[in-house]
């Protein structure tokens, strides 16, 4: 298959799967409301002094990312079985990895949708310093891929067990932490007002550039076999 029509027929799974959204929305609400409510919660029962602290405020934003995102990773296959298509997907002329990367590229979007309303709302409940706020969509970005990457794995393993949603965090967060440890510390940084070169200099973004590059190539590679 040429890289056209492999790079076609992802895309045109993945405007499935965001269609399927669109009409059902079993996906994102779940994971907004479970967002929102973390987020009102922690702004009403942080002491001032913690909520002072930069480092604590974005490790509980993307401990938010990390469950919400989990909630809604727990469904990517979720259509397809409750339908009895997987079968019928796995037999579309398409390299199993494009299908891979359809399902991340759909998890992506979800995610995405997620963290523009979240971070924001973070932002006012906090007073986060959101004036860097390019630099933190980068970091944002890449903390993404590298989680879609493994969440969407998983979750083409979990599907096959009963216990699909206990079996995705047990798999997911032993994976995840480096990924999100540096998304933490970038954060924090950026919310304190740290300079680019400080920031950069402390080797985060090629923790992250790294973790992404090996989970793209080991789920693209892996899906075949964890879905069979």
């Amino acid at each position: 298959m040429s890289g056209v029509g492999f790079v076609a027929k992802t895309a045109a799974l993945t405007r499935k799967d965001l269609r399927v959204e669109a009409r059902s929305r079993d996906t994102l609400p779940p994971m907004l409301a479970f967002a929102f409510t973390v987020a009102l919660v922690l702004a009403f029962t942080l002491p001032d002094a913690t909520r002072a602290s930069a480092k604590v405020v974005a490790g509980f934003l993307w401990i938010t990312v990390l469950f919400a995102g989990l909630i809604g990773f727990a469904r990517t296959f979720e259509v397809e079985r409750e339908e009895g298509a997987l079968d019928a997907l796995l037999l579309v002329p398409l390299d199993r990895s494009g299908i891979f990367f359809s399902k991340a590229a759909a998890n992506l979007v979800f995610l995405a949708l997620v963290e523009v309303f979240l971070v924001p709302v973070f932002g006012l409940f906090f007073s986060l310093d959101l004036s860097s706020w390019l630099m933190l969509a980068l970091v944002v970005v890449l903390v993404d891929i590298g989680f879609v990457a493994v969440g969407t794995l998983f979750a083409s393993l979990a599907s096959q067990t009963r216990s699909r949603e206990l079996i995705l965090p047990i798999l997911a967060l032993p994976v995840l932490v480096p990924a999100f440890i540096a998304g933490v510390e970038l954060s924090a940084d950026l919310f304190a007002g740290a300079g680019l070169d400080d920031i950069a200099a402390r080797g985060w973004f090629g923790i992250l550039l790294f973790f992404d590059a090996v989970f793209l190539v080991v789920g693209a590679l892996g899906f075949e076999f964890a879905i069979d």
